[in-house]
């Protein structure tokens, strides 16, 4: 568990879900909630991500970001360039070693950001581009890469929080041992039949489509699309489940993605670099309590197995999963913080 100030973080706990204004969130005097350093005013149910600017200040921003709209061609080529070229090495390097930590992780990242990308390039007028095909190859390595990479955080992760207690949970981790090994044996077995060579010329037939498109006002649609699709996210109550933060994760994800995509061509003093920040940000707590909700959850399931089995069960499994679950819990409380307008 980390270390800091646990009087502030239990307040902080304590106030939203209790569901009481908290000074720390909320000006008492004017209710502003303060994000980023600037006032923004609380509402109405859910959260709503502030898009920072009025709807005048995003239009004054469109338009002087036309002069950028020669270069937007030149980052979405250059970043799907990219992202392909990350992800056929992370492919390659998995097929010689299946559990390489790093490869696994790039293998999922990388196909979140194709997903992102083209969830962003959908939105140009007139671009037909067929990318289902290239897609549908790199979803199941996605899946299998899924099921490694949350086995080796959770066993990192478990292993941390057993030292405490001077204890090590072995059943839980001969489970996370062999889902680990499972995963291995399935990507050795995609690596030899799916073959993501075609991923290598996507860029340029990208690239052939795009070139057909007017350029006039392409960056317009694309912010426009960004400022509708990130100002209709909404943050749930802290009461909610954990399928529901985690659909927010996502989202804060994408909107990272599509944010990072267009991150050279925005205008130097715009309300999308404060959205970018606040996305990154957004994505890190976000991440920290999925982590936390995710072992919590593993673990609590593992407990139900080895009662169901009737195998022997510490006191300390039972202490841990105490501890998991008030981590998890103050961890939506920070992320619940970080969002404009009061979660209740």
């Amino acid at each position: 568990m980390r270390k800091g100030s646990s009087r502030c973080r239990q307040q902080i706990f304590s106030l939203i879900i209790s569901g009481e204004k908290s000074t720390l969130a909320a000006g008492k005097k004017h209710s502003f909630y303060i994000i980023s350093g600037e006032r923004v005013a609380p509402a109405a149910g859910g959260a709503t991500l502030s898009p920072f600017l009025p709807a005048e200040g995003r239009q004054k921003w469109r338009k002087k970001s036309s002069n950028f709209t020669t270069m937007v061609k030149e980052a979405l080529y250059n970043y799907l360039l990219s992202e392909t070229t990350a992800l056929v090495a992370a492919h390659n390097k998995l097929a010689l070693k299946p559990r390489d930590h790093a490869a696994v992780h790039e293998q999922r990242t990388g196909v979140k950001k194709l997903r992102a990308f083209f969830d962003l390039t959908d939105n140009i007028p007139g671009l037909k581009f067929k990318y289902g095909h290239y897609l549908n190859k790199v979803r199941m390595l996605q899946a299998i890469a899924g099921v490694a990479r949350d086995a080796q955080l959770q066993t990192r992760a478990l292993t941390a929080y057993e030292k405490p207690l001077s204890w090590r949970f072995g059943y839980a981790h001969l489970l996370l041992q062999e889902k680990q090994a499972v995963a291995a044996a399935l990507t050795v077995t995609a690596s030899k039949r799916l073959k993501l060579s075609s991923l290598k010329e996507l860029p340029k037939i990208f690239k052939e489509h795009l070139d057909a498109i007017p350029e006039q006002r392409l960056n317009t649609l694309l912010l426009t699309y960004i400022d509708d699709t990130y100002g209709g996210v909404t943050a749930p109550s802290t009461k909610a489940g954990h399928v529901e933060w985690h659909s927010l994760r996502k989202k804060m994800k994408n909107a990272y993605y599509q944010l990072t995509i267009l991150k050279d061509v925005l205008p130097p003093t715009s309300h999308y670099h404060k959205m970018l920040a606040f996305a990154k940000k957004a994505g890190e707590l976000l991440g920290n309590w999925h982590d936390s909700s995710e072992l919590y959850l593993f673990v609590q399931a593992t407990i139900r197995k080895a009662k169901k089995e009737k195998l022997p069960l510490p006191v300390k499994a039972m202490q841990l999963l105490k501890i998991l679950k008030q981590e998890s819990q103050e961890r939506l409380a920070l992320c619940a913080l970080h969002f404009p307008g009061r979660i209740v």
